[in-house]
């Protein structure tokens, strides 16, 4: 795993393929007190990741950002079966042969209140994504609220361009155009912007290393 920040954030790219497109995905582990591992948008899971993990602390909270991010879960709910598994609503009624311990949303859980920060990114009947900022590390966790697909591969790049997101973050336009709800949009993304981040973690693609609030506000100047 990638040390994002020391002894508290890590990050682990794994490939993976959208529409035949080689999009890859990331997850991020959080240390937060007494050890306890908070992960965010699982990855397959295999020996090495587990003892890699043990190593770090307790896999303790696994959190699915959004109905999309839920291909590797089944995996982790068999291995980690004292970790407690958080998803939105709408992923709850899509895996029904999983048992959630709670459902996402804007209200923050005991398990990390005070540690890590949360809201519901509103406005869509079809993007229902939560996201978080971890304040000791400065950073902003993201699934696919924004992407930043500048990469090599010619499929990949072309999507990218298409969706708007190659030459610097963006919402992509797929996931832009069902925000009919603008003015709960910019609430949610007005409440982002009052935490304190500097960069940024998306799921897909080049991550934000500095400036990351004036990245964040940048990508939705078509909305503010």
């Amino acid at each position: 795993m990638n040390e994002w920040y020391q002894d508290r954030v890590w990050t682990l790219d794994h490939p993976l393929r959208r529409w035949s497109v080689p999009i890859g995905t990331r997850m991020t582990v959080v240390r937060l007190k007494d050890n306890q591992l908070f992960i965010h948008s699982p990855i397959e899971l295999n020996t090495q990741l587990q003892l890699a993990l043990a190593d770090l602390g307790q896999v303790a909270m696994i959190v699915t950002p959004n109905h999309r991010h839920h291909l590797f879960l089944s995996e982790w709910w068999l291995s980690y079966r004292e970790a407690y598994f958080f998803a939105p609503p709408r992923l709850q009624q899509k895996r029904t042969d999983l048992v959630f311990d709670d459902a996402l949303g804007a209200k923050t859980p005991s398990l990390w209140q005070g540690q890590l920060y949360q809201t519901l990114v509103r406005g869509s009947d079809d993007m229902e994504e939560v996201v978080f900022c971890d304040p000791v590390s400065k950073t902003l966790i993201l699934g696919d609220t924004l992407a930043w697909l500048h990469v090599s591969h010619p499929l990949t790049a072309l999507t990218g361009l298409v969706n708007g997101c190659y030459h610097h973050p963006a919402m992509p336009f797929f996931w832009r155009q069902t925000f009919k709800d603008k003015t709960r949009l910019r609430q949610s993304i007005q409440e982002i912007l009052t935490w304190p981040f500097e960069r940024i973690i998306f799921s897909h693609g080049k991550m934000v290393t500095e400036n990351g609030k004036q990245v964040f506000a940048a990508a939705f100047k078509w909305l503010l």
